[in-house]
């Protein structure tokens, strides 16, 4: 091999050195460039569902933040209905006066509590006992009804939208015993 010949080589060998190395280095930086895109993925989807949780979460709390009040205001509702079931029919006209104004006044209040998500249980006579949303506070035998049903609400039950806060108090029929 000639001096020209061997320069021209060596010249080669070393661009050739240097372009591998280039390459291996664009290929390394490339490859670090994709970890952090795929992190940078990854925490901007988690930030995304965090977020999401987070507004899950504040609608949770604004949509029971009037739960302790209303749990406050139940005595009261009982209260109001029992009152109504005291007035007999051939009452005075003051008395039938005065039931008006109070089932006005109950109306009123459960009107601006189901605006607010509140609504009855249902515990119908009848109805099978679901002690779910149900709290059966005696038993009752019965002859017209199944055992196992409704046989009397004693205090109604409400739900704030779809949390139960208070169950309805029922006496659950039994099988009548049989007489001689």
């Amino acid at each position: 091999m000639t001096e020209e010949e061997k320069t021209n080589s060596e010249e080669e060998t070393g661009v050739t050195a240097e372009t591998e190395a280039a390459a291996a280095e664009e290929k390394d930086w490339a490859e670090e460039a994709r970890k952090f895109q795929d992190l940078y993925l990854r925490c901007a989807a988690e930030t995304d569902n965090m977020r999401r949780r987070f507004q899950k979460e504040r609608e949770e709390i604004s949509r029971f933040a009037g739960e302790t009040i209303i749990r406050s205001v139940l005595p009261s509702l009982d209260n109001l209905g029992l009152a109504l079931g005291y007035v007999r029919e051939g009452a005075s006209a003051e008395a039938l006066n005065l039931a008006e104004g109070v089932r006005l006044t109950l109306k009123g209040l459960m009107d601006v509590l189901k605006e607010n998500g509140l609504r009855l249980v249902a515990a119908e006579r009848g109805q099978p006992f679901d002690p779910n949303l149900h709290e059966a506070i005696g038993q009752q035998p019965e002859t017209e009804l199944p055992p196992g049903s409704i046989s009397q609400e004693v205090q109604a039950g409400y739900a704030l939208y779809e949390r139960l806060i208070r169950p309805a108090k029922v006496l659950v029929a039994t099988a009548a015993p049989e007489t001689e």
